[in-house]
C-alpha cells in the first residue's frame, strides 16, 4: 500500500458576492433547502461524525478563537499520531479575519486535541493549508491572499507560505516559499525530492515545482497551459511504475464555473522520469474534481473529491480513477457521497493500517441543503470518517 503521507476553497466563491441580484437564480448563487436529498451512508463508511462544530458558533472574532465557517482540511501521520490542519473563518470568502487550527489524534483519529492555531497575516487571508515532512519536522504549506473581491483567484496576489515545527504545538513565523501570483497545490515526496502543482491566479495555467528542503522551490515543467479551460488546483500521484500522474481540475467558461450547467471536466496528464515534460492525453468527462485528495491502496487510486449535482448543489465523494495503473482506458468511478451539503470538499486522509483510513472534509449544515453559493456565506462543520475499502469490490 503506497499513499501520501498527509491532504482547500479557492476564490471562486467571490464570484457569488458580484452577481447582481435579478441573476442569482440563474447563476446557482441563490437559494437554500430543497433540491436531491442526502443519500443513505454507503457501506464502507464505518462510521462518520462531526469533528469540529460550526454550525451554532457565534464568534466572529477568527484570530481569537474558532469561527462559524471551517474548511479546507488535511491530514498526516507523523511521529506517532495523526495531525489534523484546517481554515476557520466567517465565511469562505477572503479577508485576514481568518487561521488555522491543528490538532493532534494518539487513537487512530478518534479523538483530536487541539494543539495550535496559526493567525492570517494582518494584511492577508490565509487558506489551503497541506502538510508535509523534512527530516525531523513537520511543514505546512498555505496560501496568503489579498482581500480582494474577484473570480477565479485574478488579482488576489496569491503567495505560498510555509510555517514548520518540531513538536506541532510551536510554529515558526510564515516566509515565503513560492513566486508571486502562483498557488502551491498539495507537496508530495518522491525519492529525496518534494513536488507540487501550482496553478497561475487568474487559473491560466499550472507548473510543477520542486524542493530538496521544503522552503526553497525550483519551477520545472508546464503541466498543462491551455487557459481557456481554466485550470487550477492539479493533485500529483507518483506510481509504482515511476510514472508521474497529474489530475488537473479544469473550470471552464464562466458559464461552467460554478459546476451546475455545462461540462464538467478533469484533464489527465503524465510525465516520465526525471519529469521535465508533460503530455495529457485523456480527460475525464462529467466529474471536475474540486479539492482533490488522491491515494493508492492495493493497485488502486483513489480521490475524495468535490461532485457537482444538479442546481449548483455540491457534495463530498469517493472516486477511483481506473486504468491509471495497468496502462488505461482512462476512466472515473464513483462509490458514493460522505455526508455533505452546501459548501463541502477538500478533504485529508490517513492510513489505520490494512484497507482502513481515516478521513476528513467539511460540509454545511445536512438539513439546509443549501447551494454552493449559499454555503460559502454559511457555518460549516468539519467531518471525519473512518473507511473499509474492503467493501469496494
Amino acid at each position: 500500500m503506497t499513499m501520501r503521507e498527509r491532504t482547500g476553497p479557492g476564490t471562486l466563491a467571490v464570484v457569488c458576492v458580484v452577481v447582481a441580484a435579478a441573476a442569482l437564480a440563474a447563476s446557482g448563487c441563490g437559494g437554500g433547502g430543497g433540491g436531491d436529498d442526502v443519500p443513505e451512508q454507503p457501506a464502507w463508511i464505518e462510521s462518520a461524525s462531526i469533528l469540529v462544530p460550526g454550525v451554532g458558533v457565534d464568534n466572529k472574532m477568527c484570530r481569537v478563537d474558532l469561527c462559524p465557517h471551517h474548511e479546507n482540511t488535511d491530514l498526516i501521520t507523523w511521529n506517532g499520531a495523526i495531525w489534523l490542519v484546517h481554515r476557520s473563518a466567517v465565511s469562505q470568502i477572503l479577508g485576514p479575519n481568518s487561521a488555522l487550527h491543528i490538532y493532534k489524534s494518539t487513537d487512530s483519529g478518534v479523538t483530536f486535541v487541539h494543539q495550535a492555531k496559526l493567525d492570517a497575516p494582518v494584511d492577508r487571508d490565509i487558506r489551503d493549508p497541506h502538510f508535509y515532512i523534512v527530516g525531523s519536522e513537520l511543514h505546512i504549506k498555505a496560501l496568503t491572499r489579498l482581500p480582494v473581491v474577484s473570480s477565479r483567484d485574478s488579482d488576489v496576489d496569491t503567495i505560498a507560505m510555509n510555517t514548520h515545527s518540531s513538536d506541532g504545538v510551536t510554529w515558526s513565523a510564515l516566509v515565503a516559499i513560492g513566486p508571486p501570483t502562483w498557488s502551491f497545490w498539495n507537496i508530495e515526496k518522491h525519492g529525496d525530492t518534494l513536488y507540487t502543482a501550482a496553478y497561475e491566479d487568474g487559473d491560466k495555467s499550472v507548473v510543477m515545482y520542486s524542493s530538496t528542503d521544503g522552503l526553497q522551490w525550483t519551477r520545472g515543467a508546464l503541466v498543462y497551459g491551455v487557459s481557456a479551460d481554466t485550470p487550477l488546483e492539479t493533485e500529483l500521484v507518483f506510481m509504482p511504475s515511476g510514472k508521474l500522474l497529474a489530475l488537473v481540475r479544469m473550470d471552464g467558461t464562466d458559464e461552467e464555473l460554478l459546476g451546475g450547467s455545462g461540462r464538467l471536466r478533469t484533464k489527465v496528464c503524465w510525465a516520465d522520469p526525471p519529469y521535465a515534460q508533460f503530455t495529457c492525453p485523456d480527460e475525464l468527462t462529467g466529474q471536475r474534481l474540486d479539492g482533490p485528495v488522491s491515494w493508492l491502496w492495493n493497485g488502486r487510486l483513489f480521490v475524495l473529491a468535490r461532485k457537482h449535482i444538479a442546481g449548483t448543489r455540491k457534495r463530498t465523494a469517493l472516486f477511483e480513477i481506473t486504468g491509471t495503473l495497468e496502462g488505461g482506458p482512462i476512466g472515473i468511478r464513483e462509490w458514493g457521497e460522505v455526508p455533505s451539503a452546501g459548501d463541502t470538499a477538500y478533504g485529508g486522509v490517513a492510513a489505520l493500517g490494512g484497507s482502513r483510513f481515516v478521513i476528513t472534509w467539511y460540509s454545511g449544515e445536512l438539513a439546509r441543503n443549501d447551494t454552493w453559493g449559499v454555503g460559502i456565506l454559511r457555518p460549516t462543520d468539519i467531518w471525519k470518517a473512518t473507511l473499509d475499502l474492503s467493501k469496494l469490490k
